[in-house]
């Protein structure tokens, strides 16, 4: 998912600009507004090189979706990133450390340089969807958990939608902060704190029975090229989300996540056949990947719900548990809808407002 799209007023922008730098612009600004210059230094170079960059510039400005929902700039940001991961005494390691930010010339020069000398490479990024496996969204799917507990104390078995590397279904593993209340173990590799705003979280601890996920190409914790590939989607000057995705790995080649490799419509079908245990809950967990389906498969996802809450029973709960954009881009929704065979009957409820990386949650509650 692109960091920084959001809703924006075109009239803002300069009529004449292409798409491709009127989305870096767009992105510039966001990154300002949420305080990360070095994104902002970054999309600012772009978009006044990028027009030169013959054959990457037109990949971006004939790209057939929506630049923003695809996250286009995000995926050529990535092969930067990647490029700057062998090039630490470069300009472009410099961006990515924690030293002083180069120069706008410096930028400009090098970035010419690369996005023309490396276009074939930075094509095969393009072509790609992301993958960024952020842990820290996680910590709104255990404040959901926790609420649940709370009501009824069944354990859970964790299905996730677009896995990536299976980093979220290490959950158990992680210590979650949520204001004054925190579950996970004292000694976890992995905490996750994020500014908690709004109401209390129940965060009533909750016994995990299974966690397994599916991806269309899942990433392996113990492949070195696919961690690299991991590090590359971070953002220039993301010191915390580099040590945090680090020690998620860790803990992942310790604690193998199960992840398949299919399409999640027909994976799921196949994982509501299975028998689900009598007093238990069975949770389905997605977050940034509805954007990258087509209408076709997010059609057969919410069918395969559809098919699964009419069996739903009370000794025998379904939970959807998503964190998605909204329909306008103007926010990170953290929604649950419920099926019991009883009073819940899938109605989607917003439980929280988020960070597209989770580094604040704003939390309503289940109702």
């Amino acid at each position: 998912m692109p960091f920084l799209s959001h809703p924006h007023d075109p009239a803002t922008l300069p009529a004449s600009e292409g798409r491709a730098v009127r989305q870096l612009r767009i992105e510039a600004r966001k990154a300002h507004g949420f305080g990360k210059p070095r994104a902002a230094a970054l999309m600012e170079a772009l978009a006044r090189v990028l027009p030169r960059a013959a054959t990457i510039f037109a990949i971006i400005e004939r790209w057939p979706g929506d630049l923003a929902s695809d996250g286009v700039i995000f995926r050529l940001t990535a092969g930067l990133h990647d490029f700057a991961l062998s090039d630490h005494g470069g300009v472009l390691g410099a961006l990515y450390g924690s030293g002083p930010l180069p120069s706008d010339a410096q930028l400009d020069r090098v970035l010419a340089r690369v996005l023309d000398e490396r276009a074939a490479a930075l094509s095969r990024w393009l072509s790609h969807p992301t993958q960024t496996n952020e842990v820290a969204r996680v910590a709104g799917l255990v404040a959901v958990l926790g609420e649940l507990a709370a009501r009824d104390g069944l354990p859970c078995e964790v299905l996730e939608l677009g896995a990536s590397a299976g980093l979220n279904l290490n959950f158990p593993h992680y210590a979650i902060v949520a204001g004054a209340a925190r579950v996970g173990p004292g000694d976890a590799r992995v905490t996750l704190a994020p500014d908690w705003r709004g109401r209390a979280a129940a965060m009533a601890p909750c016994d995990i029975i299974g966690a397994r996920g599916v991806d269309l190409h899942p990433l392996d914790p113990a492949n070195a090229d696919d961690c690299r590939s991991l590090s590359a989607y971070l953002w220039p000057g993301e010191a915390a989300r580099a040590a945090r995705l680090v020690a998620a790995l860790d803990v992942a080649r310790c604690h193998p996540p199960m992840v398949d490799s299919g399409l999640a419509s027909a994976w799921l079908l196949q994982r509501f056949a299975e028998p689900q245990a009598h007093g238990t809950r069975r949770a389905v967990f997605h977050s940034m990947v509805l954007q990258y389906a087509s209408a076709a498969e997010r059609a057969a996802i919410d069918f395969a719900f559809s098919l699964a809450g009419a069996r739903a029973e009370p000794g025998r709960p379904l939970a959807r548990i998503s964190l998605e954009w909204r329909a306008d881009r103007g926010a990170v929704e953290l929604r649950v809808a419920q099926w019991d065979g009883a009073a819940q009957r899938g109605e989607s409820r917003l439980a929280a407002l988020c960070h597209p990386y989770g580094e604040w949650i704003e939390w309503r509650g289940l109702g």
